[in-house]
This record gives structure tokens, sequence and C-alpha cells, in this order.
């Protein structure tokens, strides 16, 4: 593959989600993203462009990041269902392309779900926080200033779209020339990265700094109390259980969706005691 064709994937993929729909997902997208190498591919055998279509325009559906891992490998293996020799080769690596796009599908978006949606999202959005905290803005008072810069209001919102689109972005380019380049013995280049290693720091990053915040806020909130606020408490002890037991849940393999309905409800009451 070569420049031109991998950048040309690479800003076609910034519009997989275009054209998703609830019976095959992100077909559309897919067909779009891989047209111009698929174009280049068969451009001596035109007439055989339309059945190619026909497997693209499959259910596809992963995370939109991640699935730039599946544009490089369906890629290669595309490129192998053009050479096939006789019709019983072509018949098995069309299989074998239809295997790749489903595994490396469900594969990148269990990654992607979990290292984008479930890590790198709330990340950015603490250190956007963690920025405003820096530069003054204390949103632990009551009653924020009324005059806040315009620079440190865009600041925190700039902050977190950057950092998670600079790391959007280095996986979106690498991801296709790594698995074009690799073979399916490291899931094409999947294994390369210690994704569970990352996504298990990132976490725990996370909660550093997530717990730094809450401890910043409750010293904020107590140093010039002369009385205990029995409220103030009621809901950190509240706070405290529910973080406490997300991990009981986590470990019994009990949906975390269920904590977070329960804890709504408790919110709910606590609030009006």
């Amino acid at each position: 593959m070569n420049f031109s064709t991998r950048l040309n994937i690479f800003l076609r993929s910034f519009f997989l989600q275009t054209g998703w729909n609830y019976m095959k997902f992100q077909n559309l997208g897919l067909t779009f993203v891989m047209m111009p190498f698929l174009k280049e591919v068969y451009r001596d055998d035109k007439d055989a462009l339309p059945s190619v279509l026909q497997r693209y325009l499959e259910i596809f559906n992963t995370q939109p990041v991640m699935a730039s891992f599946c544009f490089g490998a369906l890629a290669k293996q595309e490129e192998a269902v053009a050479k096939a020799e006789s019709l019983t080769k072509f018949k098995e690596k069309v299989t074998e392309w239809s295997s790749i796009k489903k595994g490396l599908s469900i594969t990148t978006a269990s990654i992607g779900d979990r290292l984008f949606w479930g890590t790198l999202k709330p990340l950015t959005l603490l250190l956007a926080l963690l920025a405003w905290l820096m530069l003054g803005v204390n949103f632990f008072e009551l009653e924020l200033p009324q005059h806040i810069p315009l620079a440190y209001a865009i600041s925190a919102g700039a902050l977190a779209f950057f950092a998670f689109n600079a790391v959007s972005l280095f996986v979106k380019w690498q991801g296709i020339r790594i698995s074009y380049d690799a073979d399916e013995k490291s899931c094409f280049g999947l294994t390369r990265f210690d994704w569970n290693k990352t996504i298990y720091n990132a976490k725990r990053f996370g909660i550093v700094l997530a717990v730094g915040m809450i401890l910043f806020g409750i010293y904020h909130y107590l140093k010039d109390l002369q009385d205990i606020d029995v409220h103030f408490v009621a809901r950190a002890i509240v706070v405290l259980f529910c973080v406490m037991i997300s991990f009981v849940t986590r470990k019994l393999r009990i949906p975390n969706m269920y904590l977070y309905l329960a804890a709504v409800a408790v919110f709910n009451i606590v609030c009006y005691l």
C-alpha cells in the first residue's frame, strides 16, 4: 500500500459513521473508506468490483478509532483475493477475508470501547477539570466568579479535545500501516501492544487524579467550617460507599449499570433528607 492510498483511507476513515444504520451498522462507511483501495486493486478487472462491494456492504460494526486495524488487514487480504489463481483458491481467500472482517471487528470493538470510551474520554475530562483548577477557576465554590477570562474557559475544553484526538489520530494512522504489514499470527498487529496494561494504567491514573481533586474539594469545603455539616457528611459517605461497592460488583461480574441506577435512586433520596 503506497502512501497516497494510505492517506486516502485515513482521511475517509473520519466518515466511517456516515450512513450508520440499524440493519448493517457501518457497512456504508466501510465501503466508502475502502473504495479508493478497491479501485486500485481491481483497476484491470472493473467487472469484478460490484461483487467485491457486496462483501463490504455486509454487516460491519466496530469502534471508529480502532477500525483502522480492520482497514489495513482487509486491504492486505483483499490483495490475496484478487491474486487468486483458481476458483477454489478464490473461495478460500474470500472465506478467510470474511473471517478476518468478523473476528477483527469484534476484537477492535472490545479494545476500543474500553480504551477510548471507557478510559480516555473520562481521563481527558479529568485533565480539563485539573486545568481549570490550575488556572484558578475553583469550581468547588458555591458561586463561580462572574467574570472568567475567555482563555480560561476555552483552555479546559481545548486540552481535553487535543489530548483525546492526539491519541486517536496516532492510532488511526499507525493502525492502517501496522495491520497491513502484519499477519494473522500477530492478530494483524494488535498483539504488538499490551492494550490491557495500557487501559489498566490509564484507569489507575484517572482514579488517582479523581481522588486527588475530591480530597482537594473536601479540604476546600471544610477548612472554614466551624460546625459539622451533617448533609455534607452523609453525601460524602454515600459517594465513598458507591465507589467501594463498584469494586465489589466488578469482582462479582455484576453489570455496573445496576449500580448506577441504584446510586441515582440513593442520591435523590439523600438530597431530600
